[in-house]
């Protein structure tokens, strides 16, 4: 389920008001991530903000990023398959809880991950798209 919207927000660790440039999915510590698109790891890194990061590319433009992992089971470099497992869930870096955090962009352009997936949300996300005047 999505606990928490891409867009400007109040961070809940900070307090303060932000970019929050991903969607946060709650899921429990190790919970299997999988590649949403075949692509290349293009970066492995620890962040004192995101905790354990994953990112790739792919030959159509798109670059992925997930956080907050657990494990990341590839290195940089690697080719990934769509639905292959890449990493687990975690709860690393500056966090309220375990959840995946998914940020997207589309030839170097930041855009909202909530408009390429399927899933549940809760109402105070729901409630964070209205206040910016979106549906989702």
């Amino acid at each position: 389920m999505v606990t928490s919207s891409y867009g400007v927000r109040e961070n809940p660790v900070l307090n303060k008001m932000e970019l929050h440039n991903g969607i946060d999915i709650g899921v429990g510590i190790g919970t299997e991530v999988a590649a949403v698109r075949s692509g290349v790891v293009t970066e492995i890194r620890t962040s004192t903000t995101f905790g354990h990061v994953l990112e790739y590319e792919t030959k159509d433009g798109y670059k992925v990023m997930y956080a907050h992992l657990s494990e990341i089971l590839v290195k940089k470099g690697d080719k990934v398959k769509q639905g292959q497992i890449v990493a687990k869930s975690g709860n690393s870096g500056l966090s309220t809880g375990p959840h995946l955090h998914y940020s997207l962009w589309k030839n170097g352009k930041l855009i909202d991950p909530m408009d390429y997936v399927d899933l549940k949300y809760t109402q105070e996300v729901a409630a964070e798209y209205a206040a910016r005047g979106a549906s989702i």
